[in-house]
């Protein structure tokens, strides 16, 4: 086990802090093909326009030549709605990471459904290669609350997705973040006897047991029928427990870091404008600037110093969710808030 400061990996720390390192998150589309019912964005945005993805690979093209890794991390809405845009960039990324020596990796947070292996094979080959699919119990319970826009149920589809990637010979890796609620108990342990089945032997596949929670959005009332007993977070730590070699426990290395507290972590927004969580899109303290044309950046410091404040304090609350804890303080640094619930 690594050497630990105040319960932090000390590895982890480096990295946050590190200059040669980056994260940079990108909303290729803030559109989405799902209506999932807890789901908090509202899908205003739509997908990047063309100056915009020009805008990003000046940035990146600025960038990279100082870094030993960059990870783009892909997010949404739904990002395969503009793979487009996303193949784009990521095979602009990769030509640059190859001339300068860095270390290119890449993640996306998706649904799963339009994962084909076409498109798997191309992500892939760009090293874009880490996924997260979010999965609501089996059949029955996921068609409830991961509906698509059209209103119909998606696990076939996304359990086809899965399959068929199951098949390749690929190098990637899937998290299946397992959603648990009070009443979709009993359809997450047929989910996990069907991935004991199929997907359990595939060290490819692992778990990731995450009880629901309030994110703010318009689906509050729905959200609280889902998680007012508040067994789902006892029941998920249980699963974890139990499937310790195929689940993922961010506390297990030490206290969580979020990305949002990291000073070399960075969102762009479908529209040009910088964020640091991917959570609280219309919270005025995650406005923290705009990228213009020429791929320069313009920062409110006062703002984004403040999501960073985590690593002077060594909180594990301020480190593992800066917003949550900022949305519990009246004032954080320099700026006053407004306290939320």
């Amino acid at each position: 086990m690594g050497k630990k400061t105040k319960g932090f990996s000390r590895h982890a720390l480096a990295s946050g802090l590190s200059a040669k390192e980056f994260q940079l998150i990108l909303f290729p589309t803030e559109q989405c093909n799902f209506r999932c019912v807890y789901c908090y964005e509202d899908f205003e945005k739509g997908k990047m326009p063309e100056w915009l993805v020009n805008s990003i690979k000046i940035f990146i093209a600025n960038k990279i030549q100082n870094l030993d890794k960059l990870t783009l991390s892909w997010f949404g809405g739904e990002p395969l709605l503009a793979e487009d845009v996303v193949f784009e960039i990521a095979e602009y990324a990769n030509e640059l990471a190859n001339k300068y020596g860095c270390k290119l990796t890449g993640d996306l947070t998706t649904n799963g459904s339009l994962l084909t292996l076409k498109t798997l094979k191309r992500l892939v080959a760009l090293k874009q290669d880490f996924f997260q699919i979010s999965i609501d119990g089996d059949k029955e319970s996921h068609d409830q609350t991961r509906v698509t826009r059209s209103g119909h149920g998606s696990f076939d589809k996304v359990w086809t997705r899965l399959v068929d990637a199951a098949g390749t010979n690929l190098d990637f890796n899937i998290l299946l973040r397992i959603h648990v609620t009070d009443v979709n108990q009993d359809s997450v342990l047929n989910f996990c006897k069907r991935y004991d089945e199929s997907l359990a032997s595939d060290p490819r596949f692992k778990l990731y047991f995450k009880a629901i929670e309030n994110l703010g959005g318009n689906n509050v009332d729905k959200i609280g029928k889902l998680i007012g007993k508040r067994s789902a977070r006892e029941f998920a730590d249980m699963l974890t427990r139990k499937y310790e070699q195929k689940s993922v426990d961010l506390q297990k290395n030490g206290h969580y870091i979020c990305y949002a507290s990291k000073p070399n972590s960075l969102a762009i927004r479908s529209d040009g404008l910088l964020n640091k969580c991917t959570v609280a899109l219309k919270d005025d303290v995650n406005a923290v600037g705009k990228i213009n044309p020429d791929g320069t950046l313009e920062i409110n410091n006062q703002r984004f110093s403040t999501w960073l404040k985590g690593f002077t304090t060594l909180d594990s609350w301020q480190m593992g969710c800066p917003l949550s804890y900022m949305n519990n303080n009246s004032s954080v640094g320099d700026i006053q808030f407004k306290k939320v619930g």
